[in-house]
């Protein structure tokens, strides 16, 4: 990031913004009871969650959380403003 753009983001709020976590294997209940916020769906060998985070505190906390339950992370990914709402798995049938 150049020193102007830098300049031109410092004390503006990041936005909530939506992610999806993939997450290799199933996700204990102990963390999905943390995650109500969240959608999980399993799409064996993985489960995906989806839904927004207020910020990178939050996003950087979700992997910690991942990371200290021995949980191999697989991807996370930003998406991009339309994308957040409409790319959820549909319900389980």
């Amino acid at each position: 990031m150049t020193a102007r753009r830098a300049r031109a983001t410092e004390g503006k709020i990041m936005p909530e913004a939506s992610y999806q976590v993939r997450v290799s294997g199933e996700i204990p209940a102990e963390l999905l009871a943390e995650l109500r916020d969240l959608t999980v769906s399993v799409e064996p060998p993985e489960t995906v969650l989806h839904g927004s985070l207020p910020d990178q505190s939050a996003v950087v906390g979700l992997i910690s959380r991942i990371h200290g339950l021995g949980l191999r992370l697989i991807e996370v990914r930003r998406l991009p403003p339309e994308e957040g709402s409409e790319s959820r798995p549909a319900p389980p049938r």
